[in-house]
């Protein structure tokens, strides 16, 4: 009977160990926020967008420049009258990135985190 138990428990525990290796190494992506100081730009365009009155596209391309970590999503949120850039790195990623921001009229900037890639007024 106590043989039973034990080898019931040392069954239980390696179905465990099991799982949890599995969700190690299948799930658990490791990722952190862009910091801005790490983006090296390597070129900046204004295009009008002739379909939409005022409306302009600027396209970003460029690399993340810290060791390992590439882009694995850039997201943007409209804060007053700028647009705010952030994003989340991936270890192991592609550093580099191609991204477009469309730029309403009522728009006069556009920042990655702090960082003013673009203003309106000179």
């Amino acid at each position: 009977m106590m043989s039973n138990i034990k080898t019931i428990r040392t069954s239980f525990f390696a179905v465990i160990a099991v799982f949890l290796i599995a969700a190690l190494f299948a799930g658990c992506e490791t990722t952190k926020e862009i910091n801005e100081d790490y983006l090296v730009l390597s070129s900046m365009a204004i295009i009008p967008n002739e379909e939409e009155r005022g409306m302009l596209t600027l396209k970003i391309k460029g690399d993340y420049a810290e060791s390992a970590w590439g882009i694995k999503s850039i997201e943007q949120e409209t804060v007053g009258n700028a647009i705010v850039l952030t994003g989340t790195l991936v270890l192991e990623g592609q550093g580099a990135f191609e991204y477009e921001v469309k730029i309403p009229p009522q728009v006069d900037v556009v920042k990655f985190n702090q960082r003013v890639l673009w203003t309106r007024k000179p």
